[in-house]
């Protein structure tokens, strides 16, 4: 996944230096990379030993890593407004240690009791947004809102070969963010603002559907027309 966004970079990176005639569409290319803060609730599993170890494990785990990439449209409604929709795959990467519902939902054998030290889930992202430029000039800068949906269509926990795949609907979010555009490239710094996260049966969890807890989440994006119109 990661050489996957190098290449998309590396090849905005080649482009970016042409110049295009200002239209009211393009299409485009990005690459994004999230970091998260980890959630670290546990108070909801069910029983004094489970929340002992881990507890004991609380601090042994790494920020939530995010890999995204995909296509998007942008129309330009006025001379600084604009509008555009992404499609694209994530990955997202955790590992706090948690309980995992391995007979329930991954159909399991035996009564094992599994935990995540690892999953990766694999997410189809539906992302809607608006921008508006506060300066015009050979390099633009402005202000960006993004929503974004996210679908899974496989959960995998690799260290115990568990997986399965089944079409959920995972969360929505919301990022507002300043940009950059120079040419065809443009750099989005966002802050996720509002998580709205739907009930994963994968895991323990603490019944809320959606959870609105939101541990900070940073992201940052890269694109690159490839057409405009």
């Amino acid at each position: 996944m990661k050489n996957i966004i190098v290449v998309l970079t590396l090849l905005c990176i080649t482009i970016f230096t042409q110049n295009t005639v200002c239209q009211n569409n393009s299409f485009r290319i990005y690459s994004a990379y999230s970091i998260g803060k980890v959630d670290k609730r546990y108070e909801f599993l069910p029983n004094r030993g489970l929340a002992q170890t881990v507890k004991n494990k609380i601090n042994d785990n790494t920020p939530d890593d995010e890999y995204a990439i995909g296509l998007g449209y942008n129309l330009i409604l006025k001379k600084r407004l604009s509008i555009g929709i992404d499609l694209g795959y994530a990955k997202l990467v955790q590992d706090f240690l948690l309980p995992v519902n391995g007979t329930s939902y991954f159909y399991a054998d035996g009564e094992k009791l599994y935990w995540r030290h690892k999953s990766d889930y694999h997410i189809i992202q539906i992302s809607p947004q608006i921008k508006y430029v506060l300066t015009d000039g050979q390099f633009k800068f402005g202000q960006s809102v993004q929503f974004i949906g996210n679908v899974t269509f496989r959960k995998a926990l690799p260290e115990d070969y568990l997986f399965k795949n089944k079409i959920e609907y995972f969360a929505t979010e919301v990022y507002p963010g300043i940009f950059v555009e120079y040419k065809r490239i443009r750099a989005n710094l966002g802050v996720r603002v509002l998580h709205m996260k739907y009930r994963d049966d994968a895991i323990y969890n603490n019944g809320k559907n959606p959870d609105l807890y939101n541990p900070l989440k940073i992201k940052f994006t890269l694109s690159c027309d490839l057409f405009k119109w």
